[in-house]
């Protein structure tokens, strides 16, 4: 029988597949159906083209190529992948947007470093 390597666990939420209320993970999460809540993650967030989600995001890198309606935070990267259709802040070391994603909100680019520990005071 062979051990599961948490290090490559990824949380999968299908189409079709509705949560209300916060998500929180320490692995890598894709999400394909609706959520209205926080989602924390310390892994990746991949956002996926049949997702809608309701709540501010907390992660070290997403990608996203559905529909948030929330503030973004992350340590790492933000890829906005079109279709994606984003309303709200964005706060990132690294932010990048593909023609045709929509992104109506500021953003901000902080150093990786400065983000988290701003996180730890």
């Amino acid at each position: 029988m062979s051990k599961e390597n948490p290090g490559n666990t990824v949380n999968l939420l299908c189409e079709g597949t509705v949560i209300m209320g916060d998500v929180k993970t320490k692995n890598d999460i894709r999400i394909d159906g609706n959520i209205k809540g926080k989602i924390i993650t310390s892994g990746r967030l991949v956002v996926g083209n049949t997702a809608k989600i309701e709540g501010n995001i907390d992660c070290v890198n997403v990608d996203v190529l559905g529909e948030i309606v929330g503030d973004i935070e992350a340590s790492g990267t933000v890829l906005l992948k079109t279709p994606a259709k984003v309303t709200g802040n964005i706060v990132a070391a690294v932010i990048s947007v593909e023609p045709g994603a929509a992104f109506n909100g500021n953003c901000q680019m902080v150093k990786k470093e400065t983000l988290e520990a701003a996180k730890h005071k």
